[in-house]
């Protein structure tokens, strides 16, 4: 976030604190979306509808309640809590009607590896003074995440032309 307000005028820099919570919420979309494939091959895509109107129904109520005490913030947080809560149901729901054998182990590991390091990410912007120290402690913390990625997910080793150069 730091390198993009060198991009937009200083007046938006307020606004910036929505986008890890509004790009965290569009992530279980993106999960919601992929694990949405259940009932369109169980033929009841009407699951779709409920989900959709049980997103909708979560942001009104958030939006109505929050933003007189909040402000445009509850926006943010109605999008994570509307994506999170139809990404869990779908989940639920799909394991019900069309049960796949997800990694969740290995889902859990990323993602409570990935807030910790977010939260890294938020005690150097609170401690340490220089935007360059915290540039260069975020593009750290993101380089091992990428890393670790690579090493668990990843087989480098079986890849035809950088193969040659890992080990397993």
């Amino acid at each position: 976030i730091d390198i993009i307000k060198f991009l937009i005028p200083e007046r938006y820099h307020i606004g910036l604190k929505v986008v890890p919570i509004v790009l965290i919420g569009e992530l279980f979309f993106g999960i919601y979306f992929n694990l949405s494939l259940w009932y369109k091959l169980t033929d009841q895509t009407k699951w779709g509808a409920y989900m959709s109107l049980i997103g909708f129904a979560v942001t009104l109520l958030i939006n109505i309640l929050f933003i007189p005490v909040v402000g445009y913030m509850a926006c943010a947080w109605a999008t994570f809590f509307a994506n999170l809560i139809m990404m869990l149901l779908s989940y639920y729901m799909g394991q019900k009607n069309y049960p796949i054998p997800y990694d969740l182990r290995s889902a859990a590991l990323f993602f409570v590896l990935a807030a910790v390091l977010f939260a890294g990410m938020l005690l150097s912007y609170r401690y340490v003074g220089s935007i360059w120290a915290r540039l260069s402690i975020s593009t750290i913390l993101i380089a091992f995440y990428a890393w670790m990625v690579v090493k668990k997910e990843l087989p480098l080793h079986q890849l035809p032309v950088i193969g040659r150069h890992f080990k397993k």
